[in-house]
């Protein structure tokens, strides 16, 4: 190695040396720290700000996918209807309309397997979804996922009587077997009822703590598990549901709390030194 080799050598060393080494890196504990400082407080205030916007528009939005789902329920069959009321044909602007009748034909049955999970006992399900395939006197063709029992009977063929709602399927008779589904302001309103549960969490969170990593938290997934039962309880509480479902919406929510409840605690808990 000559000379000039060596010394260039040495002068990478130093200049190396004189960086610290190894490029730097945020290591773990950084990025916990990092994590665990508050935002700073204008960004907070913006997150409350915007959080809260979307808490009293999901609110009103919420408020008015009821109004839907009431007037669905409270919706006569339109041939019992007077004339010169308001028919099936009513606009999607209006809370109004009737139950319209409407014929059709199964043309075909779809039974889809989707993930499926192990139990105990070697026990095996599977998510599997019922579709059949209709046609309208009209020609028109469309699908519509159906429970079991429905499917089960169900033939090719099978003449099948709709009932609609603003243009929207709200129940159907084959073969004797009826079903009835919810207009799509009911599933519309458990929806909104969940983001705002969600937004309310959010700014409880900006206002409160601020901490990215409390995110993350046992506490803070609690909020957001709690959504669902929380959309069930709204739904029932205002439009009522059987046994059945208050059982299970109870339970859910009964098991979220205590998970949260839990977390929260160990949270506070003292950690030993």
């Amino acid at each position: 190695m000559g000379i000039g080799e060596m010394e260039a050598r040495a002068q990478k060393d130093l200049a190396r040396n004189r960086d610290g080494g190894a490029p730097r890196t945020l290591s773990s504990d950084g990025l916990k720290a990092l994590l665990a400082r508050r935002l700073p407080l204008w960004l907070r205030i913006v997150v409350v700000l915007a959080a809260g916007a979307g808490v009293v528009a999901g609110t009103q939005w919420t408020a008015d996918a009821y109004r839907y789902t009431v007037a669905h329920q409270r919706a006569a069959d339109c041939a019992a209807r007077t004339p010169g009321t308001n028919d099936s044909t009513a606009t999607a602007g209006s809370a109004g309309g009737c139950i319209g009748r409407a014929a059709a034909r199964v043309l075909t049955k779809t039974e889809s397997t989707g993930s499926c999970s192990s139990g105990s006992g070697g026990t095996r399900s599977c998510d599997t979804t019922y579709e059949l395939q209709l046609v309208r006197a009209s020609q028109r063709t469309e699908s519509l996922d159906v429970a079991e029992d429905t499917y089960d009977a169900a033939r090719r063929g099978s003449r099948a009587e709709l009932r609609t709602w603003q243009g929207t399927i709200v129940g159907i008779t084959v073969r004797g077997h009826t079903q009835s589904f919810p207009p799509p302001s009911q599933v519309s309103m458990r929806l909104r009822t969940m983001a705002g549960w969600l937004l309310l969490g959010l700014a409880l969170w900006a206002g409160l703590s601020g901490r990215p990593n409390g995110l993350v938290r046992g506490t803070a997934l609690g909020w957001a598990f709690l959504a669902l039962p929380v959309a069930l309880l709204t739904d029932y509480t205002v439009l009522g549901a059987g046994p059945l479902g208050w059982t299970v919406a109870s339970a859910l929510t009964a098991a979220t709390a205590a998970f949260t409840s839990l977390a929260f605690w160990s949270a506070r808990r003292p950690k030993p030194a």
